[in-house]
């Protein structure tokens, strides 16, 4: 028994017991500890993964061919075994297995990085495409044009649907001797070309008979390899109703003939690519293969031997390109805004963060201030005090960090790098530190009045306080000089553009501590003359001794003004979306795709609800000569008067001049350009497209709803002929009728050209809406808004618990001379109520002004996937929403943490004042 006390009363006994006393602040401490650091190890973490699904999706909408390391030349392959073992059959690698090899070296000498997203490298050569001849058909009969080709891999690509594989080539080429080939049931149906039916093909002007062996269809539709094979799923097919269609396609030969077919003198094409395994690509590797693509791409590599082989040269080396690294970089830009950005919302966050859990830290430390206090007298020096303080500071943080770092690394199967464990780990000595920080404030003697020497705060408040709004005012006029040139797309997560929304945060608290209490002193004097304890009671104490000092303020502040910061960039990102919806459609409806004939036009014109529809005629590539230098841009030809009719009345119509539809001038052929162009020839003494001189007629900054691509010149189709062969439109806008039913003309739209794509700008608004980015930054800022929120009320609470002691000792005396529960939560009231409500107002139209200072440093076109910054957008029914929903938060709060606890008896109040 004896042993048992001296062991409770030894130093680890008492320190035991010290620490498991009222542990309840101790572990809300800890849990704000575990909370922050759970954030900060799983928001990177999740940001990558977003970052990489929005990669993912972006890749996904280009074809293989763009995005695979290809390489074409003119030359012949080179035709020889394998040194080193192919997968490919014995005939077929006897010709193509020497080329095999040096493809196969090429990957083997890539980084390890950049081949561990390849796939093995494939080939395929095609010859020009020649006419296959239907004996005896008239003038009036389809043009069918077929392209030989030879694929190494052909049956693993194909399988056989009927007939047979085609035979090896016996005969010199060209002969009288048919030869085999295969065409894809889609192909072989639109030429209408039956098993075993013969045509013939002109080679080095010798009619070559080919027959029809057998069909094929793809093994899988949606490989890469059929974007590289074009066309060979599907034929192409020009029909302007002007003369007969002409249907053009890849008919497959025996791939080991090649060796026979290399002597021919024909124009071809040899394409080698090494497939891109976007989903094996990273948002957090794009960094490292960008590089990697640009030095590969710079190379020559070898695929073939080279010299001539007797009538024909073969191929030594070749350059690789691929668009791959170009979308790497719009994705890294993409994900930096998109960092930069949920930085700048996370700033709010993490102020309140911290001003909580300085809160809970003084709300700890006055649940152990007696006791410590009593060591004190009894002896205990400082350096003791904060051991007993770091020791319990260390027990709340670092097990609540660890598992919630741990939790935080769980949550996301992504890499976010060591930021968010650092930022744990000062999550985890914060307890600590704040209590520490609070020892030399302990005395056993005498308990100093909040409410004597507060006021004005002297010479050193005042330069702190010019100091503080000298830095945040020099952050937003660096941040508005250095604009959108150098922004968060570029610079990543920018600490000034970070730092700006807190620092104003701070300069608004500021305010709010100074103004508050010149309408509080008049409420005093009025106060003072009206019957009634409580009203006087509370705006003076509110005056005098305020609870709510820099921290609560800045949590309410930073709280309100997150939340309506953030449903701003809601509404911003939402109106944006539909902008651009309707800029990119840029009519009621726009079908695009296939091409499409003037009988599908007709019937499009013809659909009940159908006011009017504009072609466009073409987007082909045009050469432009600026003072004798070469550059490419996308030639648009549509009919001035069509479009004008179909975008009238639209506030994203393309401005179309009149002036376009004149005949050609001295001046030139009359042209609307593009910023683009604009910027290249606006200096240049002579500019010629296809040799002739232009007259600009008008310039429009970005893209058009003809075309995505914003190097662009514009014609009429009245002046387009010189500059065209074909004039066969893609794509075509309509203008539907006022009322109609949208979803009944998009139907029959969609019947009238079922292989195009039929969009509204609703659909489009959708997709859009729908994209990784847009969802994850929707989330982020529903996530901050209910974050602060919930930070904002524990503030309020903490700061009346803070508050409590010197509760206990006036509320019993008061209720001695008659004061009711009623008059005691009214009290309560205000000591929080004056600076909230001027915190709430404050923090409101901070919130929104913030769009107009961040968003000058953060270009949104990257979320919402227009061409220009959107215009801020304040939703008044979601703001209201927020206001609402702040003010219910902190009423809630308030009245919660008024009600904890229960009175004190009069005598323990008496006594407590007397021994204070």
């Amino acid at each position: 028994m004896r042993g048992s006390r001296r062991s409770r009363l030894s130093t680890a006994g008492l320190l035991r017991r010290h620490l498991t006393t009222s542990p309840g602040a101790s572990i809300a401490l800890a849990l704000l500890v575990l909370v922050g650091a759970l954030l900060a190890t799983a928001v990177p973490r999740a940001a990558t993964a977003l970052h990489t699904e929005a990669l993912h999706e972006q890749l996904a909408d280009l074809p293989a061919a763009e995005l695979d390391l290809t390489a074409s030349a003119r030359e012949r392959p080179s035709v020889g075994p394998s040194a080193n073992g192919t997968t490919l059959a014995p005939d077929v690698e006897a010709v193509w297995g020497a080329q095999e090899d040096h493809l196969a070296a090429i990957v083997d000498e890539m980084p390890p990085r950049l081949a561990a997203i390849t796939e093995p490298p494939l080939a395929m050569l095609t010859v020009a495409p020649v006419r296959a001849q239907v004996p005896g058909a008239g003038p009036s009969a389809p043009s069918y044009r077929v392209m030989p080709g030879f694929d190494p891999r052909l049956r693993e690509h194909v399988e056989l649907t009927s007939g047979a594989w085609p035979a090896p080539i016996e005969a010199p080429v060209p002969s009288s001797t048919p030869i085999e080939l295969v065409l894809t049931d889609a192909v072989a149906e639109r030429m209408e070309w039956a098993l075993g039916e013969q045509r013939f093909i002109d080679i080095d002007g010798t009619s070559q008979p080919v027959v029809l062996s057998g069909t094929v269809s793809p093994v899988d539709a949606t490989d890469g390899v059929w974007t590289h094979i074009v066309p060979a799923l599907e034929p192409s097919v020009v029909d302007n109703g002007l003369a007969p269609p002409e249907i053009t396609a890849v008919a497959f030969l025996d791939p080991a003939s090649w060796s026979d077919f290399a002597r021919v003198s024909v124009p071809l094409t040899l394409e080698v690519w090494i497939p891109i395994d976007t989903a094996s690509i990273t948002a957090d590797a794009s960094a490292e293969l960008a590089p990697m693509l640009g030095r590969f791409s710079s190379d020559l590599h070898a695929v073939g031997d080279g010299g001539w082989v007797d009538e024909y040269y073969t191929v030594a080396g070749l350059g690789f390109a691929s668009s791959l690294r170009d979308e790497l970089a719009l994705a890294a830009a993409a994900a930096a805004a998109s960092d930069a950005l949920l930085a700048t919302v996370a700033s709010g966050p993490i102020g309140v963060m911290v001003a909580v859990l300085v809160l809970g830290a003084r709300v700890v430390f006055e649940r152990r201030r007696e006791g410590l206090e009593l060591v004190a007298a009894r002896g205990a020096s400082n350096g003791q005090l904060r051991g007993i303080l770091a020791i319990e500071g260390g027990l709340i943080g670092l097990p609540a960090a660890i598992l919630g770092g741990i939790l935080g690394t769980l949550a996301f199967d992504a890499d976010g790098g060591a930021a968010g464990w650092v930022v744990a780990a000062v999550f985890a000595v914060t307890p600590a530190a704040l209590l520490i920080a609070s020892a030399p404030s302990l005395s056993p003697l005498r308990r100093v009045r909040a409410d004597l020497g507060a006021a004005g705060g002297g010479r050193l408040r005042w330069i702190g306080e010019l100091v503080l709004v000298l830095l945040a005012a020099a952050s937003v006029v660096l941040l508005f000089r250095r604009g959108l040139a150098s922004s968060a797309a570029s610079v990543g997560v920018d600490p000034l553009l970070a730092a700006v929304p807190l620092l104003l945060s701070l300069v608004a608290c500021l305010v709010v501590l100074r103004i508050y209490p010149l309408p509080l002193a008049r409420i005093v004097r009025s106060m003072a003359a009206k019957p009634g304890l409580v009203g006087f009671l509370g705006s003076a104490r509110a005056l005098r001794d305020p609870s709510a000092g820099l921290v609560p303020v800045l949590a309410v502040v930073v709280g309100v003004a997150v939340a309506v910061f953030s449903s701003v960039l809601l509404g911003t990102i939402r109106s944006g979306v539909e902008a651009a919806a309707s800029h990119r459609v840029g009519a009621d409806a726009s079908v695009a795709g296939r091409p499409l004939t003037r009988a599908q036009l007709d019937e499009m014109r013809a659909v009940p609800g159908v006011e009017a529809i504009a072609p466009v005629y073409s987007t082909r590539n045009a050469s432009i000569t600026i003072d004798g230098r070469q550059r490419t841009t996308t030639l648009i030809v549509i009919d001035v008067a069509e479009m004008q009719v179909v975008q009238h009345g639209r506030p994203d119509a393309t401005p179309l001049p009149d002036s376009l539809a004149d005949p050609p001038s001295a001046d030139g052929v009359p042209v609307l350009v593009s910023g683009v162009v604009d910027s290249v020839t606006a200096e240049a003494t002579e500019v010629e497209i296809d040799g002739d001189p232009f007259s600009v007629e008008g310039v429009v900054e970005g893209t058009t709803a003809y075309s995505p691509r914003a190097n662009w010149m514009l014609i009429d189709v009245a002046n387009a002929r010189p500059y065209t062969d074909t004039l066969v439109p893609r794509t075509v806008l309509v203008r539907f009728d006022p009322g109609v039913d949208a979803e009944a003309v998009v139907a029959d739209l969609e019947h009238i050209s079922p292989d195009s794509t039929v969009e509204t700008p609703d659909r489009v608004a959708e997709d859009l809406g729908s994209r990784p980015t847009v969802q994850g930054l929707v989330a982020a800022l529903f996530a901050a808004i209910v974050l602060v929120s919930l930070l904002t009320a524990l503030a309020i609470v903490l700061t009346l618990i803070v508050g409590r002691p010197a509760r206990d000792r006036l509320l019993p005396l008061l209720a001695t001379l008659g004061l009711d529960r009623r008059g005691e939560r009214a009290l309560v009231a205000w000591e929080i109520a004056p600076v909230t409500a001027v915190s709430l107002v404050v923090g409101a139209a901070l919130g929104a002004v913030l769009p107009f200072v961040v968003l000058g440093g953060i270009d949104l076109s990257s979320f919402t996937g227009g061409d220009a910054q959107p215009a801020v957008a304040y939703d008044p029914w979601l703001i209201a929403g927020v206001l609402a929903t702040s003010v219910i938060v902190t009423i809630v709060a308030s009245a919660l943490a008024a009600s904890f606890g229960s009175r004190i008896d009069v005598a323990r109040a008496m006594r407590k004042e007397e021994e204070g």
